[in-house]
């Protein structure tokens, strides 16, 4: 692990701490790579000015400052962009009659605070809509998009130029089918706490984000892979819910099987980004939240930089093959939820055809 990456995080966190730190030239442009690598370019470079204040013998090399600078000024108007993006999408849906809730991303960084929300580092617009699938490929057609890319769980919408907009219409999976199904009937009882007027737009509820944004996060880890900036959100819903709700996401936790990774991340979130006992899910189990560090600093921001799946083949197969790959890391830890991975793809292989059989026969 790079030595600063860390103690950048938290001084971005929590200002008021003295936090130990002196790199070298070197370690700069490691620490910045590192940042990068965990789409926490912003977030790093708060705690950088935040570390100069209690340290300032404490000098970043000008050139690296400078290239530092010019990335945070980009996310900030990539921010700017997207919530305008957001507000427009969900006005265009409202008046054609579809209700819908911005998850994730922008609706993430409405928690993070004046000081940082604007410096956390976007991607793509995820959207939910509450109208089924049939109906979003029938919006996306609207657009002008006669062929639009489709799955069980979204389509992608081409709304906006160099904007990837995903339009769900579920809202996560699991890959355990039988898992998957019970999922399915909890969001289908809890789908009105998706619709909260925030800032500007529709999200979901705190409470809903509790079981919620940790479910994509276990998601991404059993199967692609998950960053800092993804548990970064996760720290920020746990301050927000201060300590509430805590019994009641226990329970939906262990309905699914996810107690054991929820330990692991109340460790990281404790030790790591040194959030408040009180607003801690769970007791912390340590040995799984250092397996879980592990991961996450090997795989980097959704798995984009694991070394580990470099030379897999391009396509739909070296999809399948990286699955299966990244599977293999987590077998002794999570074997139930990792040995469902090849069943959905065959399974969702099988079950878009069948609706695109359908579909031609209307």
């Amino acid at each position: 692990m790079t030595p600063g990456i860390i103690p950048l995080i938290q001084s971005s966190l929590h200002p008021e701490m003295t936090v130990p730190l002196s790199p070298s030239g070197g370690d700069w442009c490691a620490i910045y790579e590192e940042a990068k690598r965990q789409a926490l370019t912003g977030i790093a470079f708060y705690g950088v000015q935040q570390l100069r204040k209690s340290h300032p013998e404490c000098s970043i090399p000008n050139d690296l400052r400078l290239q530092w600078l010019s990335q945070v000024i980009q996310i900030q108007k990539r921010n700017e962009s997207l919530d305008a993006h957001c507000q427009q999408l969900q006005k265009e849906l409202s008046e054609s009659g579809i209700r819908s809730s911005i998850l994730k991303g922008q609706a993430m960084a409405q928690l993070y605070g004046d000081a940082l929300s604007s410096l956390r580092q976007p991607g793509d617009i995820d959207i939910f809509v509450d109208c089924g699938r049939e109906r979003a490929i029938e919006y996306a057609h609207s657009l002008g998009d006669s062929n639009p890319q489709w799955d069980y769980k979204h389509l992608h919408l081409k709304r906006f130029k160099g904007v990837e907009v995903e339009m769900h219409y579920v809202p996560e999976v699991l890959l355990n089918l039988r898992k998957n199904k019970r999922l399915q009937k909890w969001f289908e009882v809890h789908k009105e706490e998706m619709f909260a007027e925030s800032n500007g737009l529709v999200t979901p509820t705190i409470r809903f984000n509790l079981f919620y944004i940790l479910l994509h996060i276990y998601r991404h880890f059993l199967y692609e892979g998950v960053g800092l900036r993804q548990l970064l959100d996760y720290y920020f819903v746990l301050k927000a819910a201060q300590g509430k709700f805590n019994e009641e996401t226990i329970l939906t936790l262990e309905k699914f099987g996810m107690l054991r990774f929820a330990k692991g991340i109340m460790w990281i979130m404790k030790s790591v980004f040194l959030l408040e006992t009180e607003f801690l899910l769970c007791v912390p189990n340590e040995k799984e939240g250092r397996y879980i560090l592990e991961q996450v600093m090997c795989s980097g921001n959704f798995g984009h930089h694991d070394k580990r799946l470099s030379g897999a083949p391009s396509g739909k197969i070296g999809s399948v093959y990286r699955i299966v790959k990244h599977n293999l890391h987590l077998l002794s830890h999570y074997p139930t939820d990792v040995l469902w991975a090849p069943v959905w793809i065959m399974w969702h292989w099988g079950w878009k055809r069948v609706q695109l059989i359908k579909s031609i026969k209307l």
